[in-house]
């Protein structure tokens, strides 16, 4: 069985997310107007922050799927909107608008987690093997 969620972001949400992360990041940010977001889903979905600068010269940024969902994710991080760690992550369009879908899988095998072994016995249980679910 599997659960798939999906969070539909605005044009307005993935340049804030974005530019959030080349901020953080450090990373090279184009000087001048955003003038739109267009998407290519040719080979995975690019996108395209179209952005002119003062002189009309086209300084757009053509990003990958990677990077822009990394930045979706810090952007609901961000938002305290929770968001499973051990699920898959990959990037949409649906209508024409960037989709983050989130799919568990739960029939992955139980883990094996191990209690701290050391001198001093859980108080809560004996020492031995259990099953994290």
């Amino acid at each position: 069985m599997k659960e798939l969620r999906c969070l539909v972001f605005t044009e307005q949400e993935v340049v804030r997310a974005v530019l959030d992360r080349r901020r953080k990041r450090r990373e090279p940010l184009p000087q001048g107007t955003v003038r739109g977001v267009s998407y290519d889903d040719h080979d995975g979905v690019h996108t395209t922050i179209k952005v002119v600068d003062d002189y009309g010269e086209d300084q757009s940024m053509r990003l990958s799927e990677a990077e822009v969902a990394a930045a979706l994710v810090g952007h609901c991080m961000g938002r305290k909107i929770p968001l499973p760690v051990e699920s898959d992550k990959c990037l949409h369009l649906i209508n024409g608008a960037l989709t983050l879908m989130i799919t568990m899988n739960f029939n992955k095998p139980p883990r094996l987690v191990t209690e701290h072994h050391d001198d001093t016995p859980s108080p809560r249980s004996p020492r031995m093997m259990r099953m994290a679910v």
